[in-house]
């Protein structure tokens, strides 16, 4: 997919947004193992050129946008840039090109006026919003949102992990309970528990982050809900180094993700999100994993996130993965 950015570079804080759009999609991208290419214009190398002209910037500009299969607009200055290049995008629309398109306006007075039956703010362009309108194209108070709608036209999730004291009580606690006390390895120490007992349970988890008060068989463990938007789907769980143990044993990362959810791979984007966070705490060269042999789905996600098998039992396998990307491979 070959996707483009389009909005004016005219300030500061307008290059400090477009590098944080380019930042966002790329990330949730990578994310989801898609293919694409991103064109945005304040990565473009005669932007740091003092000698550079109109031609080369519009001859960039056009033939970048002519292959451009979904765009991001930003048209909340009018920038004539900007105007320009949407009206270029909808005349391929006119001639059936296959595109998506994401105009975003960043202005409240839109909304507020829509309420009196106006379709724009005083004093924006009504050609502009007209256009879209007239074409069913639905305008965007903010790049957040867009992305959000470029993502559900594709079916890509936008995960993040969160620590579990960060997260509405009762929104981990249901996750919590929606698993059941061993699933395929994963254990649910907060199995059964009572709202008011779950509530200890999390104050025990951030004393466990922190190596408080822990057993002579604990190691700190850091527990994590993997989020999409704002409900969780799954439980990450980063233990800071290895006990003989877990190093024979469970490993670094142990995980679940809620039954609906299963399948989607939500488990191999969680998983790589937790490396990440395991490259800030583990100070061994390898992730330690273990993973039951009638859970092929969990090890599917291990090996797309480079793992390999390093040994077996009867019932586990028992996987790793390279902090330094230069792992074994599996034969």
């Amino acid at each position: 997919m070959k996707i483009y950015i389009v909005g004016p570079l005219f300030s500061e804080a307008e290059e400090k947004q477009r590098k944080y759009e380019g930042e966002r999609i790329r990330h949730i991208l990578d994310l989801n193992h898609v293919d694409y290419e991103l064109f945005n214009p304040v990565d473009m190398p005669f932007n740091s050129k003092e000698d550079v002209t109109s031609s080369e910037i519009a001859l960039a500009d056009v033939q970048r946008l002519n292959e451009a299969e979904a765009v991001f607009f930003d048209l909340s200055t009018e920038d004539s840039g900007s105007c320009v290049a949407l009206g270029m995008m909808m005349e391929k629309l006119a001639n059936g090109k296959k595109l998506k398109l994401y105009p975003v306006i960043h202005d409240i007075r839109l909304k507020r006026n829509s309420l009196g039956g106006l379709e724009s703010s005083c004093g924006f362009n009504s050609m502009v919003v007209g256009i879209l309108k007239g074409n069913k194209i639905t305008i965007y108070s903010s790049f957040e949102e867009a992305l959000q709608a470029f993502l559900h036209d594709h079916g890509w999730a936008d995960l993040r992990l969160e620590r579990i004291e960060d997260v509405a009580v009762e929104q981990s606690y249901s996750c919590y309970q929606s698993f059941d006390n061993d699933e395929n390895g994963f254990q649910n120490d907060a199995y059964g528990l009572s709202m008011e007992e779950y509530k200890k349970f999390v104050e025990r988890c951030v004393m466990d982050s922190k190596g408080i008060d822990l057993p002579d068989w604990k190691v700190p463990q850091t527990t994590y809900m993997l989020m999409e938007n704002d409900h969780p789907v799954g439980i990450f769980k980063l233990r800071h180094y290895l006990n003989e143990a877990l190093r024979n044993g469970a490993g670094h990362i142990g995980y679940g993700i809620v039954k609906k959810y299963r399948g989607k791979g939500y488990a191999t984007m969680g998983l790589a999100l937790m490396i990440q966070e395991a490259k800030k705490i583990i100070r061994e060269d390898e992730i330690y994993f273990s993973v039951h042999k009638d859970n092929p789905a969990s090890l599917k996600a291990q090996m797309k996130n480079g793992a390999w098998i390093d040994h077996e039992d009867d019932e586990q396998y028992f996987t790793r993965i390279a902090l330094n990307g230069e792992g074994k491979k599996h034969v």
